[in-house]
């Protein structure tokens, strides 16, 4: 079994960087794991907190299931699909500019060669024998003005053509980014950390950035907490810019974990709202408001057809006494009207039905319920002008149409008019 030696973990609290323990991570040639083991000194100290569900805060080494390569609160920091590409394309180059053959990149190598300063959330990785954290910043993060330069770097990246100053471009910016689309970190105009999400001209059926801009757009004006975020144009094309909210001011770093860390799942499993709100009620130290906030996207998805809602599309910040549901995130309204990555009450179809019925679990009431439904369907029926307002064509609007014309608004509407009637 081939092992990554012991990696030193930290956890930031407070600006202050504290280890919290070791992690091993094992390679056969069949199958990847990982071991953890707090240190004392974290266990018993004060504010600490378990980095991850399946690792309670106690003494001990903790081995991670079978089939699963990582804990999910360190797979959280590592980069997921877009990440991961540019990790293997540069280990491609490396191996061809020293000509030698390409190594296979294990999960050591992208949870490491993730660069450190961008990671999401408060985990910092380091090699007992060293003093820089892993993967240093060899070079600065992209700085908005490079917009242009790293839209014509992805588009390159896609294409499979990319020179190695583009990929170095967009290494720089976006080897700790998950997801499957073109993305990169940009330092905004404020000095602050952000993400720049960028076309994919190659696989978008759509104006997927304008369209999840327009989501987020009125997801705001519902009242749901959303992720700070712009539209940019940059050489006639789209580029949102979302402001990263696991980072304070002064860049103090915030703790961050997945819903899927949350209810220690795997990718591709089959979730449910109801197993969010349950983990809620356990984990947030506000619970009334986060469980009122989680059902109130889930609504809002049903109405704009968001069937990507995966579980690593919820994210919690840590808080002062547990887990605190994020801004949101990740959503993109589907005319195809798939089914619903995460279900509710085991429905996949998108029907309110289900959250009226279990609204009491989310500690909402009648009127409540009927207030917050009202506010979305105001704000959804605004779709088509916020669009038309950001760029987007009455073709585009034409086509994207089915999403917000489903089934669950009429449902919602008819439910607004029995309990207008009831009152």
């Amino acid at each position: 079994m081939a092992d990554s030696g012991r990696i030193e973990v930290f956890v930031q609290a407070g600006g202050q960087d504290v280890v919290a323990g070791d992690l091993w991570m094992h390679r056969t040639t069949r199958s990847q794991s990982a071991s953890f083991a707090y240190r004392p000194s974290y266990v018993s100290r004060a504010g600490a907190y378990a980095l991850d569900p399946d690792l309670p805060l106690q003494a001990g080494r903790f081995q991670t299931p079978v089939g699963r390569s990582l804990f999910g609160a360190f797979s959280d920091t590592a980069p997921d699909r877009w990440g991961r590409k540019l990790i293997e394309r540069a280990e491609a180059a490396s191996a061809r500019a020293a000509n030698r053959p390409s190594r296979s990149c294990s999960e050591a190598d992208y949870l490491l060669g993730a660069r450190d300063d961008m990671r999401q959330g408060a985990l910092r990785y380091r090699h007992p024998d060293g003093h820089a954290f892993l993967a240093p910043e060899n070079a600065g993060v992209p700085a908005g003005l490079q917009l242009g330069a790293l839209l014509n770097a992805a588009e390159a990246f896609e294409r499979d053509d990319a020179t190695s100053q583009q990929l170095r471009l967009l290494l720089h910016g976006g080897s700790s980014l998950g997801g499957a689309r073109p993305k990169a970190h940009v330092i905004g105009t404020d000095g602050r950390p952000a993400i720049a999400k960028l076309p994919s001209p190659k696989n978008d059926d759509w104006d997927v950035i304008r369209w999840e801009y327009v989501a987020l757009e009125l997801a705001k004006q519902a009242g749901i907490t959303t992720a700070s975020h712009q539209l940019e144009l940059v050489d006639g094309k789209p580029v949102i810019i979302l402001r990263r909210f696991d980072r304070r001011p002064a860049g103090q770093r915030i703790g961050y974990i997945s819903a899927m860390t949350l209810l220690s799942a795997s990718d591709g499993q089959s979730s449910d709202y109801l197993d969010i709100a349950e983990q809620i009620e356990a984990d947030s130290d506000r619970a009334t408001d986060d469980l009122h906030e989680l059902w109130t996207r889930a609504a809002y998805g049903r109405l704009i057809s968001n069937t990507d809602d995966h579980l690593r599309n919820h994210g919690f910040l840590r808080g002062s006494a547990g887990w605190r549901l994020s801004p949101a995130f990740d959503i993109n309204p589907n005319p195809a009207r798939d089914a619903f990555a995460t279900a509710f009450g085991n429905d996949e179809t998108g029907s309110i039905t289900p959250l009226l019925d279990n609204a009491e679990l989310f500690r909402l009431d009648t009127d409540t319920m009927a207030s917050t439904l009202a506010r979305l369907i105001a704000a959804t029926d605004r779709w088509e002008k916020v669009a038309l307002q950001c760029g987007l064509s009455s073709a585009a609007t034409a086509q994207m149409a089915p999403a917000f014309q489903s089934a669950a608004r009429d449902q919602a509407r008819e439910f607004l008019g029995t309990s207008a009637r009831a009152s």
